[in-house]
């Protein structure tokens, strides 16, 4: 668990970080070997989850090489509910969520942290909206996450 002040914002108790796949973290089907890094040192402090509808049928592969543990979301059910109720599994108060979709919209806004990315693969409104912080790729919000610094300079108030 990380504990992170943030002056005038709040304070946040971080044990879980929920990582959609597709447009957040994998790009047209691969994770850059620099994310792949950035991923091992996240979960050096943190329980991280993989999250996915498996789009690209790869979701249990990379939570083999990743070693982490993976939710994927059932078909013909609405996948936005249901990447909201693995917030709530895994205690909202404690979760830093990051997504880039329609379906990540809930996910992003019950988590006590939301951060969209807006990479190669774009990122929807109602994910931008939804979300607390917007970066440009994956890495970055993993250094906010690992760097305080980072986080408090871009939500203090």
């Amino acid at each position: 668990m990380k504990i992170y002040e943030i002056p005038n914002y709040k304070r946040l108790e971080i044990k879980n970080i929920l990582l959609d796949i597709n447009g957040t973290i994998q790009f047209n089907g691969k994770i850059s070997e620099e994310l792949k890094q950035k991923i091992i040192e996240l979960k050096q402090k943190f329980k991280i989850i993989l999250i996915s509808a498996d789009t690209r049928g790869n979701l249990k592969e990379i939570a083999s090489e990743l070693d982490l543990n993976y939710e994927k979301l059932t078909e013909n059910r609405p996948e936005r509910e249901q990447k909201g109720k693995i917030v709530d599994k895994y205690n909202k108060e404690n979760t830093i969520a990051i997504g880039n979709g329609n379906n990540d919209e809930l996910m992003l806004k019950k988590a006590a942290l939301g951060i969209a990315i807006i990479g190669s693969e774009g990122v929807s409104i109602k994910a931008i909206n939804s979300a607390d912080i917007i970066v440009t790729n994956p890495i970055d919000a993993i250094d906010l996450i690992l760097d305080e610094k980072k986080l408090i300079a871009t939500l203090r108030s």
